[in-house]
């Protein structure tokens, strides 16, 4: 089950301006370069507005992907091309669907805050593995709103936010366990990054305000704290798929 309606999407990226990322999940994508070689094929599943795409371009990858954005017929191709990405196949369309039926086998499939919206999300993970060519690799980031602080933070300044996120996907062992038995040696899994914390649009309290813009003071100090489930504000997997 989808617990966003794509309408909400919609007014999201409604006139969103393009950037490409330069964050908390490019630092880890770097880091994860070694498997990542110039030339290959990537596919983002819901891969609009493309901040972490444009990012793997840069580092030399030719970029695919399907999202149902309706802005992905209006320019985004061009946008891409335009920071010197190489692009493929991107198309408006129902993700799910093409990787349920397709053919088309790629060297890199990956999502970035995706798989976290649906509550069947390990059958979500065996339909990315389903583009995922043997001897290639799987990627996959979400928020970290399950750890402790982060999950406090949230349900009480932040609770529309939190509750469009389905808790018990945030779990990178569940993803690794899945995963070997799928075939897969699993690289990295786990939480990363230093505490970092985001928020979306609602009606606040003049109390949430307030602890919103108190958090955001004690950010610098926060990020003296370790990666760790407790307070690390992503969770991710890479993993390569065994020749047959």
């Amino acid at each position: 089950m989808d617990l966003v309606e794509q309408q909400y999407w919609d007014d999201a990226y409604n006139n969103f301006q393009y950037f490409v990322a330069d964050d908390i999940v490019t630092q880890w994508m770097d880091k994860q370069a070694a498997f990542l070689k110039k030339g290959e094929q990537l596919f983002e599943l819901g891969c609009f507005p493309g901040r972490y795409m444009a990012h793997l371009g840069k580092m030399g990858l030719v970029v695919n992907g399907m999202d149902l954005a309706p802005n992905m017929n209006e320019g985004f191709t061009a946008w891409l091309q335009k920071q010197g990405v190489s692009t493929g196949l991107l198309e408006r369309g129902d993700v799910l669907a093409y990787a349920a039926n397709s053919k088309d086998r790629y060297d890199v499939v990956c999502s970035f805050g995706f798989i976290e919206h649906f509550q069947n999300f390990p059958e979500i993970i065996a339909l990315h593995s389903n583009l995922v060519k043997p001897g290639g690799t799987l990627m996959i980031t979400t928020p970290n709103f399950r750890g402790g602080l982060q999950q406090f933070l949230h349900r009480n300044l932040d609770k529309e936010n939190l509750d469009r996120h389905y808790l018990p996907s945030m779990k990178p062992h569940l993803w690794k366990a899945q995963l070997e038995q799928l075939g897969y040696d699993v690289k990295f899994a786990g939480y990363f990054g230093r505490f970092d914390y985001w928020y979306d649009a609602q009606e606040r309290s003049s109390l949430q305000k307030l602890g919103n813009k108190v958090i955001g003071k004690l950010t610098p100090l926060l990020r003296q704290l370790p990666d760790a489930a407790f307070q690390s504000p992503y969770c991710g997997i890479l993993a390569q798929k065994r020749h047959a």
